[in-house]
């Protein structure tokens, strides 16, 4: 499924404001209080080396993609 177009001026600042305290995106970054997102569509949950997840998030099987993540 192709990605809608985005606004990514937009975007950039929803994730600064509401996800960068909890989280860093670049390639080899660490985590914070929560894991790194970079590469995060097609992981599963609970995957991230060095972070440190409760037994149901490692169990419960999502796949990350535009149909967990997109809210309609």
């Amino acid at each position: 499924m192709p990605f809608k177009e985005g606004d990514d001026k937009k975007g950039a600042n929803l994730f600064k404001t509401r996800c960068a305290q909890c989280h860093t995106l670049g390639a080899g970054e660490g985590n914070k209080i929560g894991p790194n997102l970079h590469g995060l569509f097609g992981r599963k949950t609970g995957m991230v080396e060095g972070f440190s997840y409760t037994d149901s998030n490692k169990q419960k099987g999502i796949t990350w993609d535009e149909g967990t993540l997109v809210r309609s």
